[in-house]
């Protein structure tokens, strides 16, 4: 039970340093876009205000829009590479897996709820765009398509992080074994990336960290069904990481003190 435990709490601490990891690169995105054309641009720790704006054109606008769920959808599918090409079920594979998940799941939601939310970015592109409701719902279903295609792929890699043959030999405990490797760490993890999200900028910053994780209850419920689990033979996710810990601060503090006043880019 300690070894999930510790599992669980580094498990935690990853998740939250690839969110926000995730959010400052999604944000470095918008800013970078808007240097190119001169909005002067401050960076936040989960926005990016463009103080000006009254010289671009629509198609700018938007291009400015995209450039962060561009950014995250790039990040999740490097990070996936490099998940892939890592050898070892370590502490870095599993940060590594929660960076890939976050980014994609960034880039699909915005897309999913687009024709919804006309103030996230691409809800924001499709406007400026006049795109066809007709088309918007079909980009949203599409979203929400290729987000559940992910999420039922990824039960296993999760699994995988077990070092114990009776964390995965049955169908209860590889429910129990993925309670604690992805459901806590999402729970536990957006509680605390809602308060470091605050002071409130939108309704939508601050209950995003928990609706978009969601849909990791589908993976956690699917690894029932998971048979044949290779157990790892890497046991350091069951002891805790006192590197990682570190990591953590150092980033909730850049996060708070520096980002969350801005920085004029």
């Amino acid at each position: 039970m300690n070894q999930k435990r510790n599992i669980a709490i580094n498990s935690t601490i990853l998740y939250v340093i690839a969110f926000m990891l995730t959010s400052v690169l999604h944000e470095l995105a918008h800013a970078l876009a808007g240097i190119f054309y001169n909005t002067q641009p401050v960076l936040h720790h989960n926005y990016v205000e463009q103080l000006t704006t009254h010289h671009m054109s629509a198609l700018q606008l938007a291009t400015v829009a995209l450039a962060g769920p561009i950014m995250s959808l790039t990040q999740g599918l490097v990070a996936g590479w490099v998940y892939f090409q890592s050898p070892k079920q370590g502490l870095f594979r599993l940060f590594i897996l929660w960076f890939s998940i976050l980014g994609m799941f960034n880039f699909l939601g915005y897309l999913m709820t687009g024709p919804v939310f006309h103030n996230g970015d691409i809800g924001k592109a499709l406007a400026l765009f006049n795109t066809p409701m007709w088309m918007q719902i079909f980009i949203a279903i599409l979203g929400a398509a290729l987000l559940l295609l992910v999420a039922y792929h990824l039960t296993r890699p999760f699994l995988q992080f077990s070092f114990k043959e009776e964390w995965v030999n049955s169908a209860s405990s590889r429910k129990n074994f993925s309670l604690y490797i992805m459901i806590l760490p999402w729970l536990f993890g957006s509680a605390i990336m809602t308060l470091l999200y605050l002071p409130v900028v939108a309704i939508v910053s601050i209950i995003y960290p928990f609706t978009s994780g969601m849909v990791f209850i589908f993976p956690w419920q699917n690894a029932r069904r998971i048979v044949n689990v290779p157990v790892s033979d890497n046991s350091n996710p069951g002891q805790v990481s006192y590197f990682t810990l570190i990591c953590l601060i150092l980033l909730v503090l850049v996060f708070r003190l520096i980002l969350q006043p801005g920085i004029p880019i």
